[in-house]
């Protein structure tokens, strides 16, 4: 009723809105004496569905990608360049050739993080695997949600240059390949989370 009062709507109009924030993750609901509407902490929002308003509210940064792309995908590029198989080069291989034929932005956009999840198929450490497919897919998520639809953010010649240290059988080459590409794409990104957050004010 208080709520009601405070936003001059109906109290159907506020019983609707904390469902919907309830059912996004952003809030619980507790019953009883002690009850009541709840944030939730972060880390049990629905990613997918409020990447944006994590965006928006600072509560997830580019930075925050950096720091863990950087730890985990040069020692994974590493492992790639030891352990992947004739088939994994193949399959690697073919999405680079299928890339240089595709001029649609938005399947360029799904291929370079596909690019990276085969890599990261290819490693050899399932566990690696797993982290860095969700650090890719919020990546993915990320470029989506603050870039222009008419952007590119990728320099194409950098997933070539990290498979051809990778067919060579260089670990280290790759891996500071693969470092200076991770920090090129996460340089523009920040510009254009600072432009999103702007046009958000």
């Amino acid at each position: 009723t208080q709520l009601a009062s405070q936003m001059e709507v109906s109290r159907p109009v506020i019983r609707e809105s904390i469902k919907s924030l309830q059912s996004r993750g952003f809030l619980e609901v507790r019953r009883g004496t002690r009850g009541g509407s709840f944030v939730q902490y972060i880390n049990l929002l629905t990613f997918s569905e409020t990447l944006g308003d994590l965006i928006r509210l600072r509560k997830v940064t580019v930075d925050h990608l950096a720091q863990a792309r950087l730890i985990l995908e040069p020692e994974i590029i590493q492992l790639v360049a030891v352990n992947a198989t004739g088939e994994d080069l193949k399959r690697i291989r073919n999405l680079l050739l299928e890339y240089d034929r595709t001029e649609d932005i938005d399947k360029r956009v799904t291929m370079n993080a596909h690019f990276h999840r085969l890599l990261n198929g290819a490693c050899g450490n399932p566990i690696y695997a797993i982290i860095m497919n969700s650090i890719m897919d919020f990546t993915e998520y990320f470029v989506r949600t603050i870039k222009p639809v008419n952007q590119i953010i990728h320099n194409d010649k950098d997933h070539k240059d990290i498979f051809a240290a990778i067919e060579a059988h260089d670990p280290k080459s790759a891996a500071e390949i693969s470092i200076r590409h991770a920090n090129n794409i996460l340089k523009k990104m920040r510009k254009l989370e600072k432009t999103y957050l702007k046009l958000l004010k």
